[in-house]
């Protein structure tokens, strides 16, 4: 063992012992990777392995996301700069919180997270941030610091209620959990229930581009799991469910124009891709929109010839917010069944009961 690695196991000792004294356990919770964790009857200082995760801690601490947080990974603000603008205007004290890295794994240290004194740490089963996979969640566990995992990711549909629960629970606010769950699960069963008789021949062929004009090469998309679950729930087809065989992946030009896809969907939030998300104006959102859609190697499509396309805002991808995009593929893909479904008025909702953050702006746009 090198000095520096023998300084640096002593001193994250020092710490975690500092930490177990006086530590109190009042309630155990299970977590959505099945393990059972004793929490703080009272959290008052919280570390977010992702800075995203505040997207779930607006549901439950409403009049101010951020009074627990200690500390954070950078993410928000590099990958999702019009949201953390729209938040630290009103909330100033954002750009303050202390980082526990930039937007990766390799960015964290244990010893980092254990100088802000954290009583629970908040991680996602699969992201930018620490996973279950990493070996500093353990490292906490011994130092007596909870740490609780969520998904809203890999199998949002069914985790994505499951963890505000688990939240809810974590931190105290189990009735307001309580409340978004059902709103939740109501809006998703009311799409799920009316494609659930549809036979194969019914569901339109979908093909789904991520980060489109951002990421390096067209034909970023998703083969199963996250969004690709979502368009099956709405009732779609994905093209690259049999090409690309994990959640995210390259398809080439040639290979979506050959599978003819009948609906064309981008995701963005930025330039020089696609503009959404909050702040954004319809005006904003619908030029970019064009822009891309004229500039795209995919850009004699049928799809999109015929102005069948939707484009979304990508962090749905890591959002409890997902059922608004739900909802989105659900009206583009069968405008003959969810003719009077509303998303705009399902956001509405959101933000009037069950949000006070700041989240106006566009999340979705059709034809430019």
């Amino acid at each position: 063992m090198s000095l520096s690695s023998l300084i640096r196991r002593i001193v994250f000792a020092l710490l975690a012992s500092l930490l177990v004294i006086g530590a109190a356990r009042a309630r155990e919770v299970t977590d959505i990777a099945g393990r059972h964790v004793d929490v703080p009857d009272k959290v008052t200082r919280v570390v977010l392995g992702e800075g995203r995760l505040v997207y779930a801690l607006a549901l439950l601490d409403r009049a101010d996301p951020f009074r627990r947080v200690v500390g954070w990974q950078n993410d928000f603000r590099l990958m999702d700069p019009h949201t953390f603008a729209s938040f630290a205007a009103k909330y100033p004290e954002v750009g303050k919180i202390p980082l526990i890295g930039q937007a990766s794994e390799q960015s964290v240290s244990a010893e980092r997270i254990l100088s802000l004194r954290p009583d629970l740490v908040i991680l996602s089963l699969a992201g930018h941030g620490l996973t279950e996979h990493s070996e500093v969640p353990a490292l906490l566990a011994q130092a007596g610091i909870p740490v609780i995992f969520v998904d809203f990711r890999v199998d949002p549909l069914a985790n994505t209620p499951k963890s505000i629960a688990l939240l809810g629970k974590a931190l105290g606010r189990e009735k307001e959990a309580a409340d978004y769950v059902a709103f939740y699960e109501s809006h998703l069963k009311r799409v799920t229930d009316a494609v659930a008789a549809l036979p194969a021949t019914a569901r339109p062929k979908v093909f789904l581009e991520l980060l489109a004009g951002v990421w390096q090469a067209p034909g970023h998309t998703t083969g199963k799991g996250g969004v690709a679950d979502m368009i099956a729930a709405a009732g779609g087809y994905n093209i690259a469910a049999g090409i690309v065989p994990g959640a995210l992946g390259d398809i080439s030009v040639e290979a979506v124009l050959h599978a003819d896809p009948d609906i064309y969907i981008a995701s963005g939030n930025r330039a020089p891709g696609l503009l959404l998300g909050a702040n954004v104006t319809e005006a904003d959102a619908k030029a970019s929109f064009a822009k891309l859609l004229a500039d795209s190697p995919f850009k004699d499509l049928r799809a999109i010839r015929a102005q069948r396309v939707l484009g979304i805002w990508h962090d749905f991808y890591n959002s409890p917010y997902n059922i608004l995009l739900v909802e989105a593929l659900a009206k583009a893909i069968h405008p003959e069944l969810f003719g009077a479904l509303d998303p705009t008025a399902t956001l509405h909702d959101l933000d009037t009961h069950y949000l006070d953050a700041p989240q106006a702006g566009t999340y979705w746009v059709s034809a430019p």
